[in-house]
């Protein structure tokens, strides 16, 4: 889904076996498991998108999901294909690489944290190597933890993803069994 983004994905590969085991039809596990994956997909997603540090709202704007395969191999995603998003959800550790300089920059002049154009330049370098050096953490936690938002999204909606497949498949099953 994305090159250089973040991906959570919902994976149920061996389904089949369960739905044999349960002696469900494949064709009403197939229907309530696609329903109850086309349903759970916008529920992460909006539980992301709701935890996503704004900045101009490319990220937020980026993310979203897809049923990567259909059943029986049923797999969906929810991810940003924007280059950062790693970043901002794992922070960035101390001693790594710097970030790029115009993108700091920007968010300085847009903040109105620097507005001469002439030191602007020396500035975000400054914050560049500063970030470089010693880490980058979007939440303002101490050290480089992320803003975890695709991490704690997921976990925010599991609850609600674990009923939407356990009722599919109950729901299978009662009608396998009529």
């Amino acid at each position: 889904m994305t090159d250089g983004g973040l991906v959570i994905d919902i994976n149920l590969s061996g389904i089949e076996e369960t739905g044999a085991n349960l002696k469900v039809f494949p064709v009403d596990l197939e229907i309530g498991l696609t329903l109850a994956m086309n349903k759970s997909l916008p529920l992460v997603e909006g539980e992301v998108v709701k935890r996503t540090p704004k900045n101009l709202g490319e990220l937020q704007g980026g993310i979203n999901h897809q049923i990567i395969t259909p059943f029986p191999n049923l797999v969906g995603s929810v991810g940003s294909p924007t280059p950062y998003a790693i970043v901002i959800e794992k922070g960035r550790k101390p001693n790594s690489r710097m970030p790029p300089i115009a993108a700091i920059a920007f968010w300085l002049y847009r903040k109105g944290i620097v507005t001469d154009r002439d030191e602007i330049r020396s500035v975000a370098y400054a914050v560049a190597k500063s970030i470089a050096k010693h880490g980058f953490s979007p939440k303002g936690n101490v050290g480089p933890t992320g803003a975890r938002m695709f991490e704690e999204g997921f976990t925010a909606a599991e609850p609600h993803v674990v009923r939407l497949f356990n009722d599919a498949v109950v729901k299978a099953t009662a009608q396998a069994n009529d």
